[in-house]
């Protein structure tokens, strides 16, 4: 059973899940709010990725939650700061940078992988 394209669904998912969750906290100082967010994002991501593991793979599961979590809780902190934002521009934000790392490591993996 071929799981490459729920990769796609876990990352977009889970970026916009960690900017949401970072955005409901409403930081008001923007370095502040940067900790913040890369703290709750980590957070975040740590129970789903014990919880995907086992049945995606931890190379497909760890590295790209990893970096989103930590990525998408900064910068969705730093645009939480900024006075009258819409949450869907974060969450927006949050999806479009999940998608984007899970493309980034796709296409380096079959970079990789072809001889």
């Amino acid at each position: 059973m071929n799981l490459k394209i729920a990769d796609f669904f876990i990352a977009t998912f889970t970026g916009g899940f960690v900017a949401l969750v970072v955005f409901l906290f409403h930081p008001t100082n923007m370095a502040l709010a940067m900790v913040q967010g890369g703290l709750i994002g980590m957070a975040i991501v740590l129970p789903l990725k014990l919880l995907l593991m086992p049945i995606f793979g931890a190379f497909e599961v760890a590295i790209p939650l990893g970096i989103i979590g930590m990525g998408v809780g900064m910068t969705a902190g730093m645009l939480s700061a900024i006075p009258d934002i819409s949450g869907y521009t974060v969450i927006a934000w949050g999806d479009c940078a999940g998608l984007l790392v899970a493309i980034i490591i796709y296409d380096s993996n079959k970079h990789l992988t072809q001889s």
